[in-house]
């Protein structure tokens, strides 16, 4: 499995939080890639942008907001943020999230690699219960980066 190259740190996963929107969620991690320097806000807007015009729920509890088309020179560096919502939020048309990934990539090539690392730990279900369900942040650290990544059935 391919894995996702960047710095994670406990500051870019949250645990156990509750959201009134999906917007909300969107903006929280938005601000942490900006307070990082991984993004400009430009790039933030392009994410709730990226939203309303398509939903980012992939599969079952889970989203990945990202930036549409238009913003993706405002990534300054890579970077992922984990979002852990197990009262679950609202991603509209009937869905409800648990974990919302947000993903920013330096470039169309850095953006595809992380998705298919991300996909690639998402594809098992044992892994999106772990990620729904841990309070560690080493935890989520190690299935999101080399470290962690493993074949679960």
């Amino acid at each position: 499995m391919t894995p996702v190259h960047l710095s994670l740190t406990p500051d870019h996963v949250l645990l156990n939080r509750k959201f009134a929107s999906k917007q909300e969620v969107i903006r929280v991690i938005g601000e942490i890639m900006v307070r990082c320097g991984e993004v400009t806000p430009r790039y933030v807007l392009g994410m709730i942008e990226k939203e309303d015009q398509y939903s980012t729920w992939i599969t079952e509890g889970v989203a990945l907001p990202h930036g549409t088309n238009e913003v993706k020179s405002e990534v300054l560096r890579n970077s992922v943020v984990l979002v852990q919502i197990p009262g679950g939020v609202d991603w509209g048309n009937g869905k409800t999230v648990h974990v919302a990934i947000g993903l920013a990539g330096t470039g169309n090539e850095e953006h595809l690699k992380l998705l298919a690392a991300l996909a690639g730990v998402l594809q098992h279900q044992a892994n999106i219960e772990r990620l729904r369900s841990s309070d560690s942040e080493e935890e989520v650290i190690g299935m999101l980066t080399a470290e962690g990544q493993e074949e679960t059935s």
